[in-house]
């Protein structure tokens, strides 16, 4: 029996057609962090688990860039699944208290992310029935080349009811939620009356129906689907219910970009091992005063000189403030390498804090910025150079959150 604490959601800001898309400063990663955020906003878990099918990078591991954007230790094991909704409900019923469990989908189809955070909430998760089956209706060649075998009927009888049967769940009288098939799919032996669903084949999904089973008070039977494969387990519900934080605000038109051919900036393996700790878990280097050296935060951290001319190299790092306004701001037209444009970029006055940052603007189209609007600071791909997705942080005007690390 799994206890869920907390429940975050994340979906981007985008559409296309009515379907909600991922930016182009957005993967797996990014989305997982802002769903993870959102669970855990007081960075309090003991060990991560990600889930996904798009890790963008399958060679040197997503851990590291993931624990430093939730602002937890480097220390904290992370262990990355490669699955999609089953994987997902698989590990949240077998996860100890502490336990941060991320789904996050970046494809065609569905682009999101959700994470639960294990121990003390008033909800419980427990694993009923498992069975995997092979039925690849969907694959992925080695070049990353999607092939689809497009057959509703099958999916629906050998793959989703025939493996209800193996299970024996066909008679079950109530149903909480359903991840990866439309409702209408089930036999008529599940009272499907109170249920909620998410037909979107991913990873994400389990944790949406989840949140939506608990918010209308369904307590029941939770399926997980991928084309053949189940994966069952029972949500009971309590008295008090889960911490829900859902980071899904209104979407509009993907705006269209351009980027310019050509060879964008490389990246130096030297220089990004040296920023990557301050950039990516967003800190500044203090100093203890003498004369000539404040104790003002530094950012990026850099060595100061004092006033007798003697360099000082010691320094504390401390969290900086995740939301901020904008104390100016100018667009970019021009398309360059690597950079869809047009883009904004903002100087940013850091709430609470005197550090001014200059930030790339996200969330909203280019120019749509104002001086004097708060936002927030969020964790994006800045760009791919020759290859490596290279992460930071940019601005989201209009977007406001709670606490230091939402």
């Amino acid at each position: 029996m799994t206890q869920i604490g907390s429940i975050g959601t994340y979906l981007p800001p985008w559409t296309v057609r009515d379907r909600r898309v991922k930016g182009p400063d957005e993967d797996a990663l990014t989305m997982a962090v802002a769903a993870g955020r959102a669970a855990d906003p007081d960075a309090t878990a003991k060990r991560v688990v990600l889930v996904s099918r798009d890790f963008p990078l399958l060679e040197g591991g997503n851990g590291a860039v993931l624990l430093a954007a939730l602002s937890l230790p480097a220390a904290t094991p992370v262990t990355e699944v490669l699955g999609c909704a089953p994987a997902v409900l698989d590990q949240i019923v077998g996860a100890p208290e502490g336990t941060l469990v991320v789904a996050a989908d970046d494809n065609d189809a569905t682009a999101g992310a959700g994470a639960v955070l294990t121990g003390g909430g008033g909800v419980a998760v427990n694993p009923i029935a498992r069975q995997t089956r092979s039925l690849p209706l969907m694959a992925r060649g080695e070049d990353g080349t999607r092939h689809a075998y497009p057959d509703p009927r099958l999916q629906r009888e050998v793959g989703l009811r025939s493996t209800l049967d193996r299970l024996g769940l066909t008679g079950t009288p109530v149903l909480a939620a359903v991840a990866g098939v439309p409702l209408a799919q089930l036999k008529s032996g599940f009272d499907t009356s109170a249920a909620v669903g998410e037909t979107s084949v991913s990873a994400a999904a389990v944790v949406r129906v989840l949140a939506a089973a608990i918010e209308s008070g369904a307590g029941g039977l939770v399926l997980a689907v991928e084309q053949s494969s189940i994966s069952a387990a029972e949500l009971v519900l309590g008295d008090e219910p889960p911490r829900l934080s859902r980071d899904e605000y209104p979407a509009q038109e993907l705006p269209k970009t351009r980027t310019a051919e050509g060879i964008g900036i490389p990246i130096s393996m030297p220089a990004y091992a040296r920023a990557f700790e301050p950039k990516i878990r967003w800190e500044a280097a203090v100093f203890d005063e003498r004369p000539g050296i404040d104790a003002a935060p530094q950012f990026p951290p850099r060595l100061r000189v004092d006033n007798s001319g003697h360099l000082a190299t010691e320094y504390r790092l401390e969290s900086l403030p995740r939301t901020g306004t904008v104390y100016t701001h100018t667009t970019v037209r021009i398309p360059v390498p690597d950079l869809p444009s047009p883009y904004s970029l903002a100087v940013v006055q850091l709430d609470d804090s005197p550090v001014r940052v200059l930030l790339k603007v996200t969330g909203v189209p280019a120019g749509e910025a104002t001086i004097g609007q708060p936002g927030s600071i969020v964790l994006r791909r800045i760009a791919v150079r020759a290859g490596i997705p290279d992460y930071g942080y940019m601005f989201w005007p209009g977007r406001t959150l709670k606490g230091a690390h939402a």
